[in-house]
């Protein structure tokens, strides 16, 4: 699946929710995975099952989890030096706040924003004009996500070199991922006003919201925005290249994507129908099971057990297993009788979240653990095999068009909505593939050394 770089999109302007897993690969892979930090391992990316995460990793992914947070609440803004911050318009973050720090300098930093004026027309949609203001907006960001993954250990070897990507530089990549937020803003509202999906009363008092919130965080903070602090306020959005028209559009477009999704999908995706969902897991190679984990590791600690109590691991697992075996003919006594011993005897620390098993993509779950059950038919019923985390007995289901589902970047979100949002992106790919899309001279190919240095 090639739909990751709007994912990123989400840190850019609002929560624009339904667009997360949108665009291409190569930049978020290496958020998950850092060169120099990512191992290769059998646990897979994700995480909420034993299955799915060595207990022997699970304090140093709590400790890295924590120091991404903290390079993500970092700010690198001046006029060529890129902002790896949260998303500055976020609802959650309550507009840019409380970013007073001073910004550390580049020994390089470039033209920046000043390299054009915010009014150049930079591109016309369909003859709706595009500005340097908005284009800067995009471009700054992915230049800065990938300041940011240098400083995760991810290769770079300057703008022309294909560290991220092996058919496109790392300069290609900060333009196309930039154009193409900017080209999917626009076929978001192309697409809402051929539905007649618009912004209403209330739309506008939250987008209000979410301004005055920024602002009296900015300020004082007393849940008051005074005029003293919206004024202040836009002067610091002025200065981070954001004014006041370009962060009600963003904000409007967030809710307008929201709405949107739901007029044509349902709430979550609720309207899509069975049909459809089970497709998009067919294409996928969707998987689905349950399974009972007896751990052959100290969950606290990653460390392997002694060999007498992983030999009494095993001998539980085939007696389990022999319970089972007796039943396997009848599909409905089978998935009552594994119910009833998975929550007997399962170790899964996943067990609690996932009661009614997992739902994943190939490549998610430990090798041992999908080949087994990718052999399986429906309802069928695996003897005890081994991972590095226990010995597991598994039993294979029909996918469930409302289950919870964990793809290559992870979710949890139903099945459903995952297949819905994913009809969403070809819905709005389909109409950005239609536009009439003119660059102005210069700036489909502008320079990314000039405008943020070498």
């Amino acid at each position: 699946m090639t739909r990751k770089l709007l994912t990123a999109l989400l840190c850019l302007c609002m929560t624009l929710s339904l667009l997360t897993g949108c665009g291409g690969g190569a930049i978020q892979e290496y958020e998950e995975e850092p060169a120099e930090t990512a191992e290769k391992t059998d646990a897979p990316r994700e995480t909420g099952g034993d299955e799915e995460a060595s207990p022997a990793d699970a304090e140093a992914k709590e400790e890295d989890e924590a120091s991404s947070a903290d390079a993500d609440a970092e700010e690198e803004d001046s006029a060529g030096q890129t902002d790896t911050s949260e998303d500055p318009e976020s609802p959650e973050a309550g507009g840019v706040i409380g970013r007073d720090t001073e910004p550390t300098p580049s020994p390089d930093p470039g033209l920046g924003y000043a390299a054009y004026e915010p009014d150049q027309v930079v591109a016309t949609y369909d003859g709706d004009e595009m500005t340097w203001r908005e284009y800067y907006y995009s471009l700054n960001y992915y230049a800065g996500y990938i300041q940011y993954l240098r400083a995760m250990g991810a290769p770079f070897s300057g703008w022309d070199s294909k560290d991220l990507d092996t058919t496109r530089t790392n300069a290609e990549l900060v333009r196309s991922s930039a154009q193409q937020d900017m080209l999917s803003y626009r076929s978001l509202e192309a697409l809402a006003a051929e539905k007649g999906v618009e912004l209403d009363q209330d739309d506008q008092e939250q987008m209000q919201a979410v301004f005055d919130d920024g602002a009296d965080s900015y300020g004082d903070g007393d849940g008051e925005c005074t005029d003293e602090e919206a004024e202040a306020y836009e002067e610091y959005l002025d200065g981070q290249f954001i004014d006041r028209a370009l962060f009600d559009r963003m904000s409007g477009i967030s809710i307008l994507s929201e709405k949107l999704f739901t007029a044509m999908y349902g709430q979550d995706g609720a309207d899509y129908s069975d049909k459809d969902t089970l497709a998009y897991a067919e294409d996928q190679g969707v998987l689905a099971c349950k399974h009972i984990l007896l751990m052959t590791v100290d969950a606290s600690t990653g460390e392997n057990l002694d060999e007498e109590q992983i030999e009494e691991k095993k001998a539980k697992a085939d007696e389990l297993y022999e319970q089972l075996k007796e039943v396997q003919e009848d599909p409905e006594e089978l998935e009552e009788l594994f119910d009833q011993l998975m929550n007997e005897n399962s170790e899964d620390t996943g067990l609690a979240a996932n009661p009614d098993g997992y739902q994943f993509v190939p490549g998610v779950m430990v090798p041992i653990f999908e080949t087994t059950t990718q052999d399986l038919e429906e309802y069928g019923l695996s003897e005890p095999v081994e991972s590095d985390y226990g010995y597991h007995i598994i039993l294979r289901l029909p996918v469930d068009p409302d289950g919870s589902f964990t793809g290559s970047g992870g979710s949890g979100a139903p099945l459903r909505t995952t297949a819905a949002q994913e009809a969403f992106f070809a819905d709005l790919q389909a109409v950005t593939d239609k536009a009439d899309v003119v660059w102005e001279d210069g700036f489909e190919q502008v320079d990314i050394a000039e405008i943020f240095g070498e």
